[in-house]
């Protein structure tokens, strides 16, 4: 009896130890499927984790892209603000530049109109001028028509008076004769040089009188004036009073 005692006893140990060993490994056997859900879930969050750490990265990459080329834009914008300020400058150099030009043109445009004002007035005086002549020289036309007309009447009367002076005489002796008829001779010749001389340039004493120097009154022949003028000695031949192109006038005996 002593020995089923002691038998179960020992049983009773051994099942005890059993059961402890049971409930160690359904601990263990606990443990180990709560470890590896645990290691699984860690798997999960080391990938969740490599995720975000490759999406950081990538992020940081492209913030890195980013900065690069906000730093590219800046500067191109900075280049070109540079440009554009430069450009500003020189379209304003060229618009004083041309508003100076505009000043000027204005300037000369104004002395243009009053050079014009000037030249239209001088035209008027010398249409006024240009008037007076012809009209003087209509006027001197007539006078010398009627000079002509009246030396054409003095010949006249000379010859016809020689004519009755030679007839007077013709019954007279001939020496007297001879003497009357030298006088009257004598008397048309000084007549005809006196009217020629009145007539003819008193330079060349051949042409005929065709202009006159308006400011002594001297006529002379258009030959002889204008080799005066060639050269270059504007003076009357007869005074020697000076003379411009404006004082020649014509004349017409």
């Amino acid at each position: 009896e002593k020995e089923r005692d002691a038998l179960m006893k020992t049983n009773s140990r051994l099942l005890k130890q059993s059961s402890d060993k049971d409930d160690m490994n359904a601990k263990s056997l606990s443990t180990i499927l709560h470890l590896k859900q645990r290691n699984e879930e860690l798997e999960k969050e080391n990938a969740i984790v490599k995720q975000k750490a490759q999406a950081a990265q990538q992020l940081s990459l492209a913030a890195r892209l980013a900065s690069n080329s906000k730093d590219r834009v800046g500067e191109e914008a900075l280049k070109e603000k540079e440009f554009l300020e430069e450009t500003v400058k020189q379209l304003r150099k060229e618009c004083i530049l041309l508003r100076n030009d505009k000043e000027l043109i204005d300037g000369l445009l104004a002395q243009s109109k009053e050079k014009a004002a000037l030249i239209t007035n001088d035209l008027d005086a010398a249409r006024t001028r240009c008037d007076d002549l012809v009209s003087e020289s209509n006027k001197k036309e007539e006078d010398s028509k009627q000079m002509m007309e009246r030396l054409a009447v003095v010949q006249k009367e000379a010859k016809q008076s020689a004519i009755k002076a030679a007839s007077a005489t013709g019954a007279a002796t001939g020496t007297t004769d001879s003497s009357a008829s030298s006088f009257t001779m004598e008397q048309m010749t000084t007549q005809v040089k006196y009217l020629s001389g009145r007539i003819n340039c008193p330079v060349c004493n051949v042409r005929e009188k065709k202009c006159i120097l308006l400011r002594c009154r001297h006529m002379f022949c258009q030959t002889c004036v204008d080799v005066n003028i060639k050269n270059r000695s504007r003076k009357c031949p007869a005074c020697a009073t000076r003379f411009d192109m404006k004082d020649v006038a014509e004349i017409w005996l």
